[in-house]
């Protein structure tokens, strides 16, 4: 980390790592997956499991990252020399690291899909509904040269950002994007709250449906809410190490888990009144809610074209938050380990990832048939990264910072009082491990 090692301002870590976990799992993921697993009971869990497994996770992360003020796989090593423990922690950084690789491999395809939405809308106006949801998504999954355009002007602009440095490229640009996504999101949730069925979408969020609530439900509750955070794949504590020295992580966690929630919230609020308003969508559509019945169902609406651009401009700039997020503790680690510029390291790395996600770009088509342990190859590397390496980082994370550290060096990072700090030792040594650890088996059934 060579150019500046601290951000000047605590809101600029603040938007930073809520940049990290808002995302295409926020604004795509969570509500198909409300809408999938019965509404209420759903958030009811997920908001839960927010408090009592991503915050303690999270503020370990950021422990860390701020102790460390190296990347994470240097962090740890230097954490594990000055408290003397087993020098074989430093491979939980390079977990991480190498997952944010491969997520962002496949993550940009998605969120190259999402970027060229806004300009098929653009020209046409959505003009031609029937030409532009279903037959559209399916013209652009099946076309590779398509694809590859949109994943490499996305992924050009990850790195572009992660290239300028932690102060000139990540910092100025989440001042920039996380306004705009907030702005933006407010936008596209008035007006839907405004022409859609506000009513309904209150009751499916908000009103206690617990008989919906499953086993499956909650389990499934507990997985997003841990992704959601971007937790366990070291992006958190890679911005823990930009830290301020007396910004108090408590509270910062707080407020990015806050920022967080309303986000995934608001993006249920901005989808479902469109969704309940059309009688002929169904709150179950699954992953294909976002990218073929929306587009259809704006175009139904009053300045239904405008509004579409806004969402699919939302969804971009969510997706390349989170996307610089990624790309960064790999690069920080190489740029400490080689001694040689960031911006050579990040056109190598772009292009390792460029070339991976053809490979996930090809199991729309030309590689569709070809399975591997019953996956194609972009449902591997989902099934690889999702439920086993970022389950994995962030229940050693919770071994480490609960049941390893010494009691008295994580009270004095982490900079709580007596009460609050036993509660947070209690949540993460038993009720953060132990959930993570059913999240994960679950995964692997």
């Amino acid at each position: 980390m060579s150019d500046v090692k601290i951000w000047k301002g605590n809101w600029t870590f603040i938007l930073a790592a809520a940049g990290s976990a808002v995302g295409l799992g926020n604004i795509w993921k969570f509500p198909y997956m409300v809408g999938s697993n019965g509404g209420s009971a759903f958030v009811i869990v997920y908001l839960i499991c927010i408090l009592i497994i991503g915050l303690p996770v999270m503020a370990s992360e950021i422990l860390i990252g701020k102790y460390g003020r190296k990347s994470p796989i240097n962090s740890l090593k230097k954490l594990s020399k000055d408290l003397n423990l087993n020098q074989k922690w430093y491979y939980l950084g390079i977990l991480g690291a190498i997952a944010g690789l491969l997520i962002l491999s496949y993550y940009s395809v998605f969120a190259g899909m999402a970027f060229s939405y806004i300009f098929k809308i653009f020209p046409s106006g959505l003009e031609d509904p029937s030409n532009y949801s279903s037959n559209y998504f399916g013209s652009l999954s099946s076309s590779p040269m398509i694809l590859i355009f949109w994943h490499s002007i996305f992924l050009l602009f990850t790195c572009l950002i992660v290239g300028f440095g932690v102060v000139k490229g990540i910092g100025r640009s989440v001042n920039i994007l996380m306004p705009f996504l907030f702005i933006f999101l407010l936008a596209v949730s008035i007006y839907s709250a405004y022409v859609g069925d506000l009513k309904s979408t209150l009751n499916f969020l908000f009103f206690p449906n617990f008989s919906a609530l499953t086993p499956e439900v909650i389990l499934s509750a507990m997985g997003q809410a841990f992704f959601s955070l971007s937790i366990g794949m070291g992006a958190i504590m890679a911005y823990g190490a930009y830290m301020p020295e007396k910004q108090h992580i408590g509270k910062t966690v707080l407020m990015i888990i806050l920022l967080d929630t309303l986000v995934a919230l608001s993006a249920g609020i901005a989808i479902f009144p469109i969704v309940f308003s059309n009688s002929s969508l169904a709150v179950t559509a699954g992953p294909g809610l976002i990218f073929e019945t929306l587009p259809v169902a704006f175009y139904s609406l009053p300045m239904g074209a405008f509004f579409s651009i806004i969402f699919f401009v939302l969804i971009t700039i969510a997706a390349l938050s989170s996307a610089i997020s990624l790309l960064e503790p790999f690069t920080a680690w190489m740029e400490e380990l080689f001694k040689i510029k960031r911006k050579i390291i990040v056109i190598f790395l772009g292009l390792f990832v460029w070339f991976l996600g053809i490979g996930s770009i090809f199991s729309f088509n030309i590689w569709s048939d070809l399975r591997f342990m019953n996956f194609n190859f972009l449902e591997f590397l989902d099934f690889v990264t999702n439920n086993i390496m970022l389950p994995l980082g962030g229940l050693f994370v919770a071994i480490l910072v609960g049941w390893v550290l010494p009691r008295k060096f994580v009270k004095e990072n982490i900079k709580l009082n007596n009460y609050s700090f036993k509660v947070f030792i209690f949540f993460l040594k038993y009720i953060s491990t132990g959930s993570i650890f059913l999240v994960f088996l679950y995964s692997l059934l």
